[in-house]
């Protein structure tokens, strides 16, 4: 079984069709790279394939189950499985990095002790290389430290799958090194990775399976 069955999936925005029935298949394991230029229609899809965005027709199944018809136990493992960060990183600007990074873990498991959240918030901006005041909001924080605790948000949970939208975009070189470490030891775990980006560097780390997308289509065989 497939992990990612996308089957002939559009989505429109009022008048306008962005993704024009697109159907590939994604095993788990594997990393896959969605290029293209600005515009053709990569962010959609991807978020599509991570059920943030509901397709105007065709379906999307993971594990073998349509995501827009799972009930909410399934879900919610769905979500706890898949985690997603976004180019702009999309913190909650209204709370700080630990309520950033504690929310996630107050919703898969609940029965986590404050102590034992706040230990696993340490861990986790450790190993993003974030050392500063995690009392800070989003709006005090570089680009750069924003992708790093969007990153930490998305891995807190112990995701199988993770969805990256320009993932290394803002970051200096060592802040870039560090999230292709761990993305590497994800890969190497078993894990998946679907991933947008235009860094060269990036690309070349992280080959996998390429799908060329543009004008909502997929352009020619996977590379």
């Amino acid at each position: 079984m497939n992990l990612l069955d996308v089957q002939n999936v559009e989505f429109q925005s009022r008048s306008q069709k962005i993704v024009k029935g697109i159907s590939l298949k994604i095993e788990r394991g594997t990393t896959t790279a969605l290029i293209g230029h600005s515009g053709s229609g990569k962010s959609t899809l991807l978020k599509l394939m991570d059920g943030l965005l509901v397709p105007s027709a065709g379906k999307i199944l993971f594990e073998g189950r349509d995501i827009q018809a799972m009930n909410r136990a399934q879900n919610l493992e769905f979500r706890q499985k898949c985690s997603f960060v976004f180019q702009d990183s999309a913190l909650w600007a209204n709370q700080n990095i630990v309520q950033n990074l504690s929310l996630p873990l107050q919703i898969h498991f609940p029965l986590m002790t404050s102590e034992e959240r706040m230990f696993t918030i340490h861990s986790i901006c450790a190993m993003v290389g974030y050392d500063r005041d995690l009392n800070l909001r989003p709006v005090d924080l570089s680009t750069g430290e924003q992708k790093r605790i969007a990153f930490a948000r998305a891995m807190i949970c112990g995701p199988e799958v993770l969805f990256l939208d320009e993932c290394t975009e803002s970051l200096d070189r060592k802040g870039s090194a560090i999230i292709m470490d761990l993305l590497h030891n994800f890969i190497n775990q078993g894990n998946t990775v679907i991933y947008i980006s235009h860094n060269s560097t990036f690309i070349a780390e992280f080959p996998g399976t390429m799908y060329h997308i543009e004008n909502g289509l997929i352009q020619g065989e996977p590379v």
